[in-house]
């Protein structure tokens, strides 16, 4: 397989791995907005319905110009089987954040990206979670008394664990 431009019939669109990731963007942002809107009183979802109205309109205007671009008479030759790896953390990212919440599953999840997928050490692997965790926990929860998103499972889980000790 070489590395130079292969030709494409002009006019057909290809599934590429930036619009893969383009897709997956505008769908993490129309997610954070549908999140704040249903989940947060206004005056806390202000912000994300910007950031994520935003970032989904970024996204879609960017999903349009890769779909466009597809197009063209020459485009790289994409192997979208090197790349299913890290679509597949970012999805398993918003899957435990969905799940967990951003307390709990940013700091795991980086960890398991970076000791399993990048190889780091399990020191530096420890010390950014943990950091993260301070970061999320320390400063947005306790300092600035930010409440993140705590997850679907989490609530249930805490309700579970204080039924169980109560009995």
């Amino acid at each position: 397989m070489s590395s130079q431009p292969q030709p494409v019939p002009q006019g057909r669109v290809r599934f590429t791995s930036t619009v893969a990731l383009s897709l997956t963007f505008l769908v993490i942002f129309s997610a954070a907005v549908i999140v704040a809107q249903v989940n947060y009183p206004a005056e806390a979802a202000s912000m994300p319905l910007i950031i994520g109205g935003i970032g989904a309109a970024l996204s879609l205007l960017q999903v349009i110009v890769e779909l466009r671009a597809s197009r063209g008479a020459y485009e790289e030759q994409i192997d979208l089987r090197k790349d299913v790896p890290i679509y597949l953390w970012v999805w398993s990212f918003v899957g435990a954040v969905v799940a967990f919440g951003f307390v709990i599953a940013a700091p795991l999840m980086l960890f398991g990206y970076l000791k399993f997928r990048s190889r780091e050490s399990w020191w530096l692997s420890l010390i950014l979670a943990a950091s993260v965790l301070a970061l999320l926990y320390g400063l947005f929860q306790i300092a600035l008394g930010v409440p993140l998103f705590e997850g679907l499972v989490t609530p249930l889980i805490k309700d579970w664990l204080e039924g169980t000790s109560g009995s």
